[in-house]
């Protein structure tokens, strides 16, 4: 069985126009699982992550999922329907948020307290969805590892790995780190989703003019997205999505931002 996947995705990659690095040899059902795998992982990973337990902090999830809900039944997300949308809160103070493939999305509680109201969270999310439904996490994966890995992967031969790739994706660093495109790619895709929606699109750039704000524009001290490119440029092209998506005002939901930070633990 192994042997013959091996030459299915030979077979698959020989038959593609291009290179390795240029292609994604998951299929949509992959990603899923691999999603999935990853899931389970970090779930079983309190040490690393975590999670704050949604049967617990029920209020909390009701806001970050109606945010989620908003954003995918904007009708500008790829794989809305088919991928298995999930977010969780990390109970760390920690200025971060991460996707992992397949629908998994996952928001620090520090990011949450830090950000002003509910249009710049969207933003995040938003932000993390568009890595998701640009499928931008497994395409690193295509490029970084080889056949062997990735289908020992996929088979469960390896499930271990998991976290470790998770720590990647979550860290915004090493073999996994997001390119300047993917990064341009998202930030401009968020603005498009919530331009589809009440929220204020701008919203988008509410992370990085907070970092300018506070004399941190480079960003070297955070995690979310702190690799490339710089605030200031991000902003500025984020301005200019938005601008060539219509110049929506939108609404912020200051005070509805304030009940879900009221109800995040201390």
């Amino acid at each position: 069985m192994k042997n013959f996947y091996y030459l299915l995705l030979t077979v698959v990659l020989f038959a593609a126009c291009g290179t390795l690095n240029q292609m994604n040899i998951f299929s949509i059902e992959d990603e899923k699982n691999f999603g999935n795998q990853m899931y389970a992982q970090i779930q079983e990973a309190p040490q690393d992550y975590p999670i704050l337990d949604p049967a617990k902090h029920a209020v909390a999830y009701s806001h970050l999922n109606r945010i989620m809900l908003t954003l995918l039944n904007s009708g500008q997300v790829n794989y809305a329907k088919e991928f298995e949308w999930t977010i969780r809160i990390v109970d760390a103070d920690v200025l971060n948020a991460f996707a992992c493939p397949g629908g998994k999305v996952y928001v620090y509680k520090g990011l949450i307290n830090f950000l002003d109201n509910e249009a710049q969270l969207a933003g995040v999310i938003a932000h993390e969805i568009a890595h998701i439904a640009n499928r931008h996490s497994t395409r690193q994966l295509t490029k970084q590892y080889g056949l062997s890995a990735l289908t020992d992967m996929l088979l469960g031969q390896n499930p271990n790995q998991y976290v470790q790739l998770a720590a990647q994706l979550a860290g915004g660093a090493g073999s996994l780190a997001f390119s300047r495109s993917d990064e341009y790619e998202a930030d401009n895709n968020a603005v498009k989703y919530l331009s589809a929606t009440d929220y204020n699109p701008l919203g988008v750039a509410g992370f990085f003019q907070k970092m300018v704000a506070n004399g941190q524009a480079g960003g070297s001290a955070i995690t979310w997205l702190s690799t490339h490119p710089s605030s200031p440029d991000r902003i500025q092209k984020i301005q200019e999505a938005w601008t060539a998506y219509g110049s929506k005002k939108g609404d912020d939901f200051a005070a509805r931002y304030v009940q879900l930070k009221n109800s995040l633990p201390k």
